[in-house]
């Protein structure tokens, strides 16, 4: 049986977390309060948890969130936008799927849901809103939009779950690749449907002659951004570079880009960056310090293992799997997406190890779990900052386009991951994972 003082403290914690306590601090007095009531010595503890932090690996997270920052600073998606919009925007409906393709690949400079919505959704809500989209409409498609950028590698909650499950990262990042973009087609197919009740205008066709000269503008200003992706993937999956390398000459490219290539950003906003992405960092690595104590103490407790005995032995296996959805699905719409990623490896990956599933495939439950999460009510942090961007859009009027993109779309896939192994591990398995 799980302790008293265990279940006791988690529950404080999590209280305190939705009072509106920072993670870091409810779930550090967790740990301390679980540690000196079990009377566990927090000198091992906190040994053991500046192991697990001191790892060269996860150094690659500050260097992705600093790429992150820059790209979404210096106007990198909205380059991304028009090119993609010259061949899709004119047709009904196309607006909506440029919103969906641009999140995806802002997925693969960014790894940040948030940094999507602030980059691609500021572009385009007011674009597409002029062009007849309902507001509370486009609330719901760019949340949904975003956390593609959770599956599309880099993914910065997968290398966080990576590094904690002690699996390789660039495997961990390919068991996501195909959900998210069956997802993507998913969102594209439910945006027609929608469209057909909407009053959308469509951009007028132009001349071959002015095509071709707008295709060779927009191509020549997004062509270097769109290389980034493959600077950063190519150098990890070509055997190049480890995700940490990957991850600075990444972020050497975009401030290239941003400072002597496109010279959009300023050095005086080039520092301002560099600062919000310190202050960022500063407070995640902070928070994952707690979250990894509390994992420590956990572990030392045998919480996990407790759990997974539990599971294992009242459950079948795909009984289990809907618990473990069940429970990630919470996790959530509690938490932000890095924090659910070391509380899933912690707590959770014990008892997937014990039914029998697949590391990778648990990731890969675990990232599209997370990100389901984050547009789900009543929290749903992503879908609360898509309101914010379109003007603080009252839930009620969003509320029924949002159910139905879970319904039909990321339900579906998430069924697929958790019950179809090869729909989840055919890439990792085909490179050699």
């Amino acid at each position: 049986m799980i302790s008293v003082p265990v279940v006791l403290w988690l529950t404080i914690s999590v209280v305190v977390v939705l009072g509106g306590v920072s993670i870091a601090a409810a779930f550090g007095l967790g740990s301390f309060g679980i540690a000196y009531a079990l009377g566990i010595d927090i000198e091992t503890i906190f040994s053991t948890m500046v192991s697990r932090i001191n790892s060269p690996a996860l150094f690659a997270l500050p260097l992705f969130i600093y790429m992150g920052i820059l790209a979404e600073k210096s106007g990198q998606g909205e380059r991304l936008v028009n090119f993609i919009e010259l061949f899709i925007g004119r047709f009904k409906g196309g607006l909506g799927a440029v919103i969906v393709l641009a999140c995806a690949l802002f997925g693969a400079i960014s790894g940040a849901g948030s940094a999507a919505i602030a980059s691609i959704g500021t572009v385009l809500m007011p674009r597409a809103e002029a062009s007849g989209y309902p507001r509370e409409y486009l609330v719901s498609l760019v949340a949904c939009s975003s956390i593609l950028t959770l599956l599309i590698p880099p993914s910065i909650p997968l290398l966080i779950l990576a590094l904690t499950m002690q699996i390789s990262v660039g495997a961990a990042f390919l068991t996501t690749l195909v959900p998210g973009l069956v997802m993507a087609v998913g969102y594209i197919a439910l945006n027609q449907y929608f469209v057909r009740n909407f009053s959308v205008k469509t951009v007028e066709h132009t001349s071959k002659t002015v095509f071709i000269a707008d295709f060779r503008k927009k191509a020549r200003s997004a062509s270097l951004v769109l290389l980034l992706p493959v600077v950063v993937l190519g150098g990890i999956y070509g055997g190049v570079a480890s995700p940490t390398e990957a991850a600075g000459m990444g972020t050497i490219y975009v401030i290239i880009l941003a400072l002597f290539v496109y010279r959009n950003m300023t050095f005086k906003e080039f520092f301002d960056a560099t600062i919000a992405s310190g202050n960022l960092l500063g407070s995640l690595v902070i928070m994952v310090s707690a979250l990894i104590l509390l994992s420590t103490v956990l572990v030392y407790e045998g919480t996990p293992f407790i759990l997974a005995e539990m599971v294992s032995s009242n459950f079948e296996q795909w009984q289990a799997l809907l618990l473990i959805n069940l429970i990630l699905l919470v996790i959530g719409m509690i938490m932000d997406d890095i924090s659910g990623s070391i509380v899933a490896a912690s707590v959770l990956y014990p008892i997937a190890q014990d039914i029998g599933v697949d590391p990778l495939q648990f990731a890969a439950i675990v990232g599209v779990n997370l990100g389901l999460g984050n547009i789900t009510p009543p929290v749903a942090p992503l879908l609360y900052m898509s309101s914010a961007v379109a003007g603080n859009v009252p839930m009620q009027k969003y509320i029924g386009y949002i159910l139905k993109f879970i319904f039909f779309v990321n339900i579906p896939v998430l069924l697929l991951v958790t019950f179809w192994t090869d729909f989840s591990l055919f890439l990792p398995r085909m490179l050699g994972f």
